[in-house]
């Protein structure tokens, strides 16, 4: 006589997964590569601009075309010095022939400063893949622009009118203490610029860069701030010392070419390192802050689970 089939198996749990219903909705792959709510390292930062396609590509597309837009404008400022020669005849001569190359190296550092806002947006939603490139549509690059240059008068509306009052009362030396100083200052701009960056990306409002949601949101953040604050800082520094150098202090013109490649490769990796330490810095106090549940319009398009794809 036949033994009796038996559909119960005690190992049946071990064979099978369930999924959570948020795990629908979002997708497995989603929890598989999200970051923990912890604040972020020195050296995961440092490394992810090199662990994916999006920012590898980056770095190896983008140097060579703002080689090719930047080269001329460089010399041609290192040329007339309107710092100090103020050679404005010549320069009105040959400005109309600049125009063109103007807007064009607007164009590419506009769409350069759009895809390091969705590193900053995908870090804050805790994504380890890198963003996919954005659509190259005018009006998204020049909102982009349009925020960052608020940061950037944001942060320098903090830190030059104190910078501008010691300077009157104490004048400049080479000291430890303007050091002191100037360093404050630094990381008082640095840190109001990024974060009011932040606001008005992750809003998707520039009115969110105000001085009330920053001072309140570094507040909530505390001492975790302080890190990527000093490493926006001296990327910071390292770009501004970068243009000086290549503008004033480069001997010659293939020292320049080649120093200006670089200074490109270092810009856009100085800035995937520091918009990815801002995004996971947001997403560890994500719960203190509690700026946007859902993603952006404008930073619509994940690449969460998918290796070495843009699309």
């Amino acid at each position: 006589m036949s033994r009796p089939k038996r559909w119960y198996d005690a190992a049946a749990a071990d064979a099978l997964r369930v999924v959570r219903r948020s795990s629908l909705d979002e997708g497995y792959a989603l929890e598989r590569w999200r970051h923990a709510r912890t604040p972020p390292g020195l050296a995961e930062c440092l490394t992810y601009p090199l662990s994916d396609g999006p920012g590898l590509g980056l770095l190896v597309l983008f140097p060579p075309v703002l080689w090719v837009l930047s080269l001329p404008v460089y010399d041609f400022i290192a040329v007339l010095e309107p710092l100090t020669k103020s050679d404005w005849a010549l320069g009105l001569v040959v400005v109309p022939v600049f125009v063109p190359m103007l807007v064009s190296f607007t164009a590419v550092v506009g769409y350069m400063l759009l895809f390091l806002g969705h590193v900053l947006v995908a870090s804050a939603m805790g994504e380890n893949d890198h963003p996919r490139w954005p659509e190259w549509t005018p009006d998204d690059v020049a909102e982009g622009l349009g925020r960052w240059i608020w940061a950037l008068f944001m942060g320098a509306a903090v830190a030059v009118p104190p910078a501008h009052a010691y300077w009157e009362r104490w004048g400049v030396a080479v000291d430890w203490t303007t050091g002191i100083v100037a360093t404050a200052l630094v990381l008082l701009g640095v840190g109001f610029g990024q974060m009011a960056l932040a606001a008005s990306l992750m809003h998707d409002s520039i009115l969110a860069a105000n001085p009330v949601t920053v001072v309140l949101a570094a507040r909530r953040i505390g001492r975790a701030y302080l890190l990527p604050t000093i490493v926006a800082s001296v990327a910071a520094t390292a770009v501004a010392l970068g243009v000086y150098g290549l503008l004033y202090h480069v001997p010659r013109m293939w020292i320049e070419a080649v120093a200006l490649w670089g200074f490109w490769v270092m810009t856009l990796y100085a800035g995937m390192v520091v918009m990815r330490m801002l995004g996971l810095t947001y997403h560890a106090h994500a719960m203190d802050l509690y700026w946007f549940r859902r993603r952006p319009k404008w930073a619509t398009g994940s690449r969460t689970g998918r290796i070495y794809a843009n699309s």
